[in-house]
């Protein structure tokens, strides 16, 4: 790998940047596949976590749950009964394939649920029997290294777990813990719930994730779900709620924003807003568009 990467996730303007300084958009349970026309059952995205790789998410949610043997994990949401996304190993396969071929970029993990049942060593052992283990950034830092530093290092997989015994059963530290590391903030939201941006109780944290996304109550099957996912109105939820729930909890809290975490990435926009929020060029964007745009509220007054 190059010492000097001159593109770091797509962009030269991010190389020189501290990875807590960086906005991503990451996918909610990335795995949990569904189809937007004749859906067999319900999920939270509608394609495969190749092709998000490939179409930019860097950063992926994986809700962990025990499987059938002592050592395998499973991933499910909101449980196995409505999406099984198979196993924890096949899916890091996937990604160590693209981490192969994709060598400038840097990807982060986030290992969900707190409580879980999954089985601290077969989470550890789906690392290590797919290779993935080789790449993952080995224990918090003291201030967090450059993108270009994390490639040059190979260090390019940040894994967060939430349950803490699972992070405490990693000896070589890779799996980080979102206790004094992670700002995880309010969500996941009801339909016309407004975006709020708490907890405001920030101690050593220098991660800030935001869950941007609406669930519903739904039966499926005879059983009851608060947490369903709801695929309506996302041009408006991946839209422009998107920049602005932003824009408010980057202005409330005293950390950089550096996930927003979404359901059906692909639906409404959110790859023109997470550019504004890197201060990055916009494609077929003239500087004109970055001005507000202004209008006679009454036509029927005198001009100032």
């Amino acid at each position: 790998v190059s010492a000097a990467a001159t593109l770091c996730n797509g962009h030269a303007e991010l190389c020189s940047r501290p990875f807590n300084e960086v906005t991503f958009y990451s996918t909610h349970a990335s795995f949990a596949q569904t189809s937007p026309t004749k859906p067999s059952k319900p999920g939270t995205q509608y394609k495969s976590i190749s092709d998000q790789l490939n179409d930019g998410v860097r950063g992926l949610h994986l809700n962990i749950q025990q499987g059938d043997t002592a050592t395998e994990v499973v991933l499910c949401y909101p449980d196995c009964d409505v999406n099984n996304g198979g196993t924890l190993q096949t899916t890091l396969k996937t990604v160590k394939t693209w981490l192969d071929a994709n060598t400038n970029d840097v990807l982060t993990i986030f290992l969900e649920g707190v409580g879980t049942d999954a089985s601290p060593a077969g989470v550890i052992k789906a690392f290590t029997d797919t290779g993935l283990d080789e790449y993952a950034l080995k224990g918090k830092p003291s201030s967090w290294p450059t993108l270009s530093s994390l490639i040059a290092d190979d260090t390019r997989l940040v894994v967060f777990v939430e349950e803490p015994s699972i992070a405490a059963a990693n000896t070589q530290g890779y799996f980080i813990p979102y206790a004094g590391n992670v700002l995880k903030l309010d969500g996941p939201f009801k339909y016309g719930a407004e975006w709020t941006c708490g907890p405001w109780n920030r101690t050593t944290e220098s991660i800030m994730l935001i869950p941007h996304f609406i669930v519903q109550t739904a039966t499926y099957n005879g059983k009851t779900y608060g947490n369903m996912p709801y695929p309506f109105n996302l041009g408006t939820t991946n839209g422009y709620q998107y920049e602005w729930h932003a824009v408010l909890c980057r202005g409330g809290q005293s950390i950089w924003i550096n996930f927003m975490e979404v359901d059906f990435y692909d639906q409404g926009d959110v790859k023109t807003p997470t550019l504004k929020l890197n201060a990055l060029p916009i494609p077929n964007y003239s500087v004109n568009d970055y001005y507000p745009t202004f209008f006679d509220a009454d036509p029927d007054l005198p001009d100032l």
